[in-house]
């Protein structure tokens, strides 16, 4: 059987293109996969490309990011340490004693409250008990407010001295409310009586 069709192929008038066809296919077969193999590495290797290009970018631009980073970092630091937080009530507490007691001031009351705290969302308000606007973007952190109650005697010079270094210190304090009036009917004594309201960001 396997003679009679090589002698059949040998003496057909078509086996020179029964070789070529076969030939053609056999070629086909090796070189489809070597083809997609080729193209599959090209394409890898322009990626790779990209990722180097993108790679040599991200390193020229590197220092200018970091530059910005341990800016925004400086900025932060600077505004976390104007906060009291919870930890920080007592000194707070001490430095402001320390301010009546330079203005020649003589503390009649001294009051800290509670905290509260709510959300604290993009671009809020620290003033507002609530929170801005139910659709405005998270923050990770919360808001923690509480109110200080300060009331002092003194002559209006000694008050007039604690309000101008109440203005200089760094600590974010809003004056909620203040209230001077004449102190045992002297005119140049006065009682201060101020609420302030003193902020921290929390996680």
């Amino acid at each position: 059987m396997n003679e009679s069709l090589l002698r059949a192929f040998c003496e057909s008038n078509h086996r020179q293109l029964i070789v070529a066809i076969v030939t053609t296919l056999a070629g086909l077969v090796v070189l489809v996969p070597l083809v997609d193999d080729y193209f599959d590495k090209r394409e890898s290797r322009r990626t790779l490309r990209e990722d180097l290009d993108r790679a040599r970018e991200t390193e020229l631009t590197l220092p200018a990011f970091e530059k910005r980073v341990a800016e925004l970092e400086a900025t932060a630091q600077q505004l976390e340490d104007r906060t009291v937080s919870d930890a920080l009530v007592s000194q707070y507490r001490t430095n402001l004693m320390e301010m009546v007691r330079q203005a020649g001031c003589q503390v009649r009351r001294l009051e800290v409250g509670g905290s509260a705290h709510r959300p604290w969302l993009e671009e809020d308000n620290p003033l507002q008990a609530t929170a801005p606007t139910p659709t405005a973007n998270k923050t990770p952190f919360q808001l923690e407010r509480r109110s200080l109650n300060l009331s002092v005697d003194g002559e209006m010079a000694n008050i007039h001295n604690l309000l101008e270094q109440l203005e200089q210190d760094k600590t974010i304090a809003y004056p909620r409310r203040v209230q001077l009036h004449s102190a045992g009917g002297r005119g140049a004594s006065a009682t201060l009586e101020l609420e302030l309201w003193l902020f921290a960001l929390i996680r």
